[in-house]
């Protein structure tokens, strides 16, 4: 089965405004941008997926039914905002390694900054987390989503307060810095569907000297000495390397405090090719698009042909066929109303003939 990429959000000051503990789903607001974000990562093929660390169940503030409740909560605004904004699972793990709870009381391999809440949900949803991306407000969401494979955005949106965990020291660099969830998912979306292709270089054309036709012509004039030394003939050039395109600029990591590049423009739609083929395109690649689409409608318009040939095929056999068949009825009502022995079996007899000439007739048509 083919497997799809997914997008990872932190659920706490990703997608709905919490700067600590949250267990009340009246008090869930979300994010700007938030079901505009998830509406979108779904339209570009992405399963969409939320990791949350949930130690609040661990230290006693609420139970996993609050935890549940807040999450279908979320579930509902997003619908409200953006009926296409559909999460595929919620990932949360209640554990900490210092739990007032003691049925919580363990570092658990789900509890970011480990990757297990990703891996789980790969393997459940059958995921391919090498193209998956993880979105997170904290240095802990850069580190799972690193150790699960995934490239990963930061979120730092100034307007939102910053929690306890966005202010840990981060270990590994994000992919990209992002301060909105728009900006965000647009960097994804153009990560995956522009992918530049690096051309093979072209070997160095020969070039002759401008007084090339001069020396050919002394040289076939003067005579032949066996004991000159044969002129030096010039070194093979080695093929210069592949250069890439002048705009194409390599993705580095950014840093997380710093804000993203400014993205360049991009180049004509035949300078870059889809990654992924199973993803829909970008809205703004019209070459590329436009290229499609007048290959599926010729395809269309090809069928239409096809079909409209086949039906004003006319077969001389077939129309046969069905003159003969509509005969074979008349001729027993014939032989059912005859008033003689001798003119019902003829009329039998020929209703007989006409049926064997319409099998015939079909069979003729068949092979045509």
């Amino acid at each position: 089965m083919l497997k799809r990429p997914a997008i990872f959000f932190d659920r706490d000051n990703t997608l709905i405004v919490s700067d600590g503990y949250l267990g009340d789903p009246a008090r869930v607001m979300l994010v700007e941008g938030a079901a505009d974000a998830v509406a979108k990562a779904r339209q570009y093929g992405f399963r969409v997926v939320t990791i949350s660390n949930q130690s609040g169940v661990a230290r006693g503030m609420f139970d996993e039914n609050a935890v549940r409740a807040v999450n279908r909560r979320l579930d509902e605004l997003l619908q409200l905002h953006n009926p296409a904004a559909i999460i595929d699972a919620h990932e949360y793990c209640p554990y900490h390694p210092e739990a007032v709870v003691e049925r919580y009381r363990q570092d658990s391999p789900l509890r970011k900054p480990k990757p297990g809440m990703i891996l789980a949900a790969a393997e459940r949803l059958s995921l391919d987390l090498s193209r998956s991306w993880v979105i997170g407000d904290a240095p802990r969401d850069i580190e799972a989503g690193k150790a699960a494979g995934c490239r990963t955005v930061l979120f730092r949106d100034p307007s939102l307060k910053a929690s306890p965990a966005a202010d840990e020291p981060c270990t590994v660099q994000p992919d990209f810095v992002a301060s909105s969830l728009k900006e965000a998912v647009d960097l994804i979306a153009r990560e995956t569907f522009r992918t530049p292709i690096r051309r093979a270089a072209q070997p160095p054309r020969p070039t002759a000297p401008a007084n090339a036709a001069a020396d050919a012509a002394a040289a076939a004039e003067a005579p032949a000495d066996a004991s000159a030394p044969a002129p030096p003939q010039a070194a093979p050039q080695a093929p210069s390397p592949a250069i890439p395109p002048a705009d194409y600029q390599p993705s580095a990591p950014a840093s997380p405090v710093a804000p993203p590049p400014a993205a360049a423009k991009a180049p004509p739609p035949d300078e870059y090719e889809e990654d992924d083929p199973t993803l829909p395109p970008l809205p703004e690649r019209a070459g590329a698009g436009g290229r499609r689409t007048e290959l599926l409608l010729s395809q269309i318009l090809a069928e239409l042909k096809r079909r409209s040939e086949a039906a004003a095929d006319f077969s001389v056999p077939r129309f046969l066929a069905v003159i003969t068949q509509l005969l074979v009825p008349t001729f027993l009502l014939i032989a059912w109303f005859a008033r003689t022995e001798a003119s019902t079996q003829s009329a039998l007899l020929t209703a007989v003939v006409f049926q064997t000439m319409t099998i015939a007739l079909v069979m003729m048509s068949r092979r045509e």
